[in-house]
Protein backbone atom coordinates (compact mmCIF):
# COMPACT_ATOMS: atom_id res chain seq x y z
CA UNK A 1 0.00 0.00 0.00
CA UNK A 2 2.03 3.94 -0.98
CA UNK A 3 0.77 6.45 1.37
CA UNK A 4 1.58 10.03 1.31
CA UNK A 5 2.57 10.52 5.25
CA UNK A 6 1.09 13.11 7.10
CA UNK A 7 0.08 15.33 3.89
CA UNK A 8 -0.91 19.03 5.19
CA UNK A 9 -0.24 17.73 8.67
CA UNK A 10 0.94 19.41 11.74
CA UNK A 11 4.53 19.59 12.34
CA UNK A 12 5.78 18.35 15.70
CA UNK A 13 9.37 18.68 16.26
CA UNK A 14 11.20 16.88 19.49
CA UNK A 15 14.72 16.24 20.33
CA UNK A 16 16.88 15.07 23.55
CA UNK A 17 19.67 18.06 23.52
CA UNK A 18 21.71 16.54 26.27
CA UNK A 19 21.30 19.55 28.44
CA UNK A 20 19.75 19.75 31.57
CA UNK A 21 19.89 21.06 34.69
CA UNK A 22 22.33 19.32 36.23
CA UNK A 23 24.47 20.60 33.63
CA UNK A 24 24.29 24.11 34.26
CA UNK A 25 26.72 26.20 35.83
CA UNK A 26 27.00 27.78 38.72
CA UNK A 27 25.24 31.02 37.88
CA UNK A 28 22.72 29.74 35.45
CA UNK A 29 21.75 27.19 38.73
CA UNK A 30 21.40 30.08 40.86
CA UNK A 31 19.19 32.55 38.60
CA UNK A 32 16.93 29.66 38.01
CA UNK A 33 16.90 28.92 41.86
CA UNK A 34 15.26 31.71 42.35
CA UNK A 35 12.33 31.26 40.46
CA UNK A 36 11.46 28.00 42.00
CA UNK A 37 11.78 29.63 45.43
CA UNK A 38 9.07 32.56 44.66
CA UNK A 39 6.63 30.40 43.25
CA UNK A 40 4.93 28.40 46.06
CA UNK A 41 2.99 31.91 47.42
CA UNK A 42 1.57 32.17 43.82
CA UNK A 43 -1.06 30.91 42.06
CA UNK A 44 -1.30 30.64 38.53
CA UNK A 45 -3.18 28.89 35.78
CA UNK A 46 -4.32 25.42 37.06
CA UNK A 47 -1.57 26.11 39.89
CA UNK A 48 1.77 26.49 37.03
CA UNK A 49 3.42 29.57 37.85
CA UNK A 50 4.66 31.46 34.76
CA UNK A 51 7.46 34.03 35.38
CA UNK A 52 7.08 36.24 31.72
CA UNK A 53 10.09 38.94 32.79
CA UNK A 54 8.04 41.18 30.12
CA UNK A 55 8.50 38.64 27.50
CA UNK A 56 12.05 38.51 27.82
CA UNK A 57 13.36 35.96 29.70
CA UNK A 58 16.26 34.66 27.48
CA UNK A 59 17.67 38.12 27.26
CA UNK A 60 19.38 37.39 30.92
CA UNK A 61 22.86 37.07 30.53
CA UNK A 62 22.90 34.13 32.78
CA UNK A 63 20.70 32.21 30.06
CA UNK A 64 22.67 32.97 27.25
CA UNK A 65 23.73 29.30 26.76
CA UNK A 66 19.86 28.33 26.94
CA UNK A 67 19.30 30.87 24.78
CA UNK A 68 21.72 29.99 22.05
CA UNK A 69 20.10 26.48 22.15
CA UNK A 70 16.77 27.54 21.74
CA UNK A 71 18.13 29.40 18.78
CA UNK A 72 19.46 26.98 17.34
CA UNK A 73 16.53 24.41 16.84
CA UNK A 74 14.25 26.98 16.22
CA UNK A 75 16.32 27.59 13.08
CA UNK A 76 16.10 23.68 12.26
CA UNK A 77 12.46 24.01 12.58
CA UNK A 78 12.63 27.06 10.22
CA UNK A 79 14.95 25.18 7.43
CA UNK A 80 13.84 21.85 7.66
CA UNK A 81 10.41 21.98 8.30
CA UNK A 82 9.34 24.99 7.13
CA UNK A 83 11.92 25.65 4.35
CA UNK A 84 11.77 28.90 5.28
CA UNK A 85 14.17 31.58 4.21
CA UNK A 86 12.43 34.79 6.13
CA UNK A 87 14.69 36.31 8.99
CA UNK A 88 13.62 34.91 12.44
CA UNK A 89 13.07 36.26 15.52
CA UNK A 90 12.30 35.24 18.78
CA UNK A 91 9.38 37.67 20.05
CA UNK A 92 8.80 36.32 23.79
CA UNK A 93 10.26 33.71 26.23
CA UNK A 94 9.15 32.99 30.16
CA UNK A 95 9.45 30.27 32.47
CA UNK A 96 7.00 27.82 33.79
CA UNK A 97 7.12 25.77 37.30
CA UNK A 98 5.00 22.96 38.03
CA UNK A 99 5.16 21.72 41.69
CA UNK A 100 3.58 18.00 42.25
CA UNK A 101 0.09 18.50 41.45
CA UNK A 102 0.15 21.67 39.22
CA UNK A 103 -1.06 21.78 35.57
CA UNK A 104 -0.71 23.82 33.01
CA UNK A 105 -4.15 24.79 32.11
CA UNK A 106 -5.56 24.41 27.87
CA UNK A 107 -4.32 27.18 25.80
CA UNK A 108 -2.68 28.32 22.53
CA UNK A 109 -0.01 31.09 21.61
CA UNK A 110 -1.22 34.15 19.40
CA UNK A 111 1.36 36.35 17.39
CA UNK A 112 3.65 33.23 17.08
CA UNK A 113 4.43 31.46 13.92
CA UNK A 114 5.84 28.70 16.23
CA UNK A 115 6.83 28.07 19.88
CA UNK A 116 9.60 25.94 21.51
CA UNK A 117 8.81 24.62 24.71
CA UNK A 118 12.41 23.51 26.55
CA UNK A 119 12.42 20.84 29.44
CA UNK A 120 16.09 21.46 31.71
CA UNK A 121 14.10 19.20 34.22
CA UNK A 122 11.28 16.70 34.58
CA UNK A 123 10.39 13.78 36.44
CA UNK A 124 6.89 13.75 35.49
CA UNK A 125 4.00 14.87 33.33
CA UNK A 126 3.57 14.41 29.46
CA UNK A 127 2.64 17.83 26.78
CA UNK A 128 -1.13 17.15 25.56
CA UNK A 129 -1.64 18.69 22.47
CA UNK A 130 -5.11 18.90 20.58
CA UNK A 131 -6.81 18.72 17.20
CA UNK A 132 -8.15 22.13 15.62
CA UNK A 133 -11.58 22.56 16.36
CA UNK A 134 -11.35 19.26 18.94
CA UNK A 135 -11.24 17.43 15.28
CA UNK A 136 -9.88 14.44 13.62
CA UNK A 137 -8.67 14.45 10.00
CA UNK A 138 -12.13 12.27 9.68
CA UNK A 139 -14.19 14.66 11.04
CA UNK A 140 -12.98 18.34 9.62
CA UNK A 141 -16.40 18.74 7.70
CA UNK A 142 -18.70 16.51 9.53
CA UNK A 143 -19.02 15.29 13.25
CA UNK A 144 -19.91 11.47 13.49
CA UNK A 145 -18.70 9.06 16.05
CA UNK A 146 -16.94 6.20 14.31
CA UNK A 147 -15.28 3.54 15.95
CA UNK A 148 -11.75 3.34 15.32
CA UNK A 149 -9.75 -0.23 15.83
CA UNK A 150 -6.94 1.97 17.17
CA UNK A 151 -6.01 5.50 17.76
CA UNK A 152 -3.59 7.01 15.50
CA UNK A 153 -2.26 10.36 13.75
CA UNK A 154 -5.20 10.55 11.77
CA UNK A 155 -7.63 9.43 13.99
CA UNK A 156 -6.72 10.91 17.31
CA UNK A 157 -8.49 14.67 18.65
CA UNK A 158 -5.46 14.62 21.79
CA UNK A 159 -2.28 13.73 21.62
CA UNK A 160 0.32 12.86 24.47
CA UNK A 161 4.09 13.33 24.06
CA UNK A 162 5.58 12.49 27.05
CA UNK A 163 8.80 14.42 28.03
CA UNK A 164 12.24 14.17 29.63
CA UNK A 165 14.89 16.42 31.05
CA UNK A 166 16.63 18.02 28.24
CA UNK A 167 13.76 17.57 25.58
CA UNK A 168 12.61 20.41 22.99
CA UNK A 169 9.56 20.06 21.78
CA UNK A 170 8.49 22.50 18.88
CA UNK A 171 5.00 23.00 17.53
CA UNK A 172 2.92 25.69 15.37
CA UNK A 173 1.59 28.49 18.06
CA UNK A 174 -2.21 28.01 17.19
CA UNK A 175 -2.06 24.14 18.43
CA UNK A 176 -3.76 24.05 22.04
CA UNK A 177 -1.40 22.17 24.31
CA UNK A 178 -1.71 21.67 28.14
CA UNK A 179 0.16 19.53 30.08
CA UNK A 180 -0.90 16.83 32.78
CA UNK A 181 -0.17 16.99 36.26
CA UNK A 182 3.14 16.72 37.85
CA UNK A 183 2.99 14.01 39.91
CA UNK A 184 6.79 14.04 41.02
CA UNK A 185 7.99 16.38 44.60
CA UNK A 186 10.51 17.83 42.28
CA UNK A 187 9.53 20.94 40.55
CA UNK A 188 8.97 20.71 36.76
CA UNK A 189 10.52 23.14 34.79
CA UNK A 190 10.03 24.61 31.30
CA UNK A 191 11.20 27.72 29.41
CA UNK A 192 9.27 28.55 26.92
CA UNK A 193 9.94 30.92 23.69
CA UNK A 194 7.54 31.88 20.76
CA UNK A 195 9.03 33.25 16.93
CA UNK A 196 7.40 35.08 14.51
CA UNK A 197 9.02 35.92 11.03
CA UNK A 198 10.73 39.00 9.44
CA UNK A 199 11.03 40.58 6.00
CA UNK A 200 8.74 40.42 3.09
CA UNK A 201 6.32 38.40 2.29
CA UNK A 202 3.81 38.10 -1.09
CA UNK A 203 2.39 35.07 -2.48
CA UNK A 204 2.45 36.76 -6.33
CA UNK A 205 3.83 40.70 -6.97
CA UNK A 206 3.88 43.50 -5.29
CA UNK A 207 0.08 43.91 -4.98
CA UNK A 208 0.07 41.48 -2.29
CA UNK A 209 3.14 42.08 -0.43
CA UNK A 210 4.06 43.09 2.86
CA UNK A 211 6.69 43.47 4.77
CA UNK A 212 7.37 42.99 8.36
Amino acid sequence: MSLFNNLWGVPIYKENVNYTYSNFDKDTQDFVDKYIENTKPFSGLGGVKIFKAEGRFLENPELEKIKDLVNQHAQIFRDRIMECTNELQMSASWITVNHKGDVHDQHKHPHAIFSVCYYPKVESGELKLLAPDYKNTFEKDYYLGFSYSKCNIWNSRTWSIPVLSGDIVIFPGWVVHHTTPNESDTPRLMIGANYWLKGEMKFSDELDSITI
